[in-house]
């Protein structure tokens, strides 16, 4: 498809309109932020590795990667533990796929939660005190 004035400025009306839905999500987020905070916390009090499951996200990993990862790090996690909390952070819409690498659909943290929400922080803070 031949770039064009038009074309150009469809996207930028969709970029626009993007930018605007984000706005939204933020002010929503941040309305009942301490809520929406105690329940995910509990979701990952519940299950045990969800937490380093969320925090091995970070763009640029496939499952495969995260598995090994998490088992560099000295972890003894298993791919369908990983598949299973991979499948829980998606359902709770905390991660979205971002891309395709060589081992599959690369995995992000959804960008409104960790600005609003600070998730990963909230997170690390509870893994140091284990």
């Amino acid at each position: 498809m031949a770039d064009t004035p038009e074309t150009a400025d469809d996207i930028r009306t969709i970029r626009y309109k993007i930018e605007s839905i984000e706005t939204t999500q933020h002010l929503l987020l941040r309305e009942r932020k301490a809520q929406l905070l105690d329940d995910l916390l509990d979701i990952f009090a519940k299950k045990e590795n969800l937490s380093d499951i969320y925090l091995a996200v970070n763009g640029r990993r496939s499952q495969a990667d995260i598995v090994d990862f998490l088992k560099k790090s000295g972890g003894t996690i298993s791919q369908p533990t990983v598949s299973r909390g991979m499948t829980t952070l998606e359902e709770e819409g905390l991660i979205e796929k971002v891309g395709v690498g060589p081992r599959g659909v690369l995995w992000g943290k959804k960008q409104v939660v960790e600005k609003v929400l600070r998730l990963s922080r909230h997170l690390e803070k509870e893994s140091t005190r284990r």
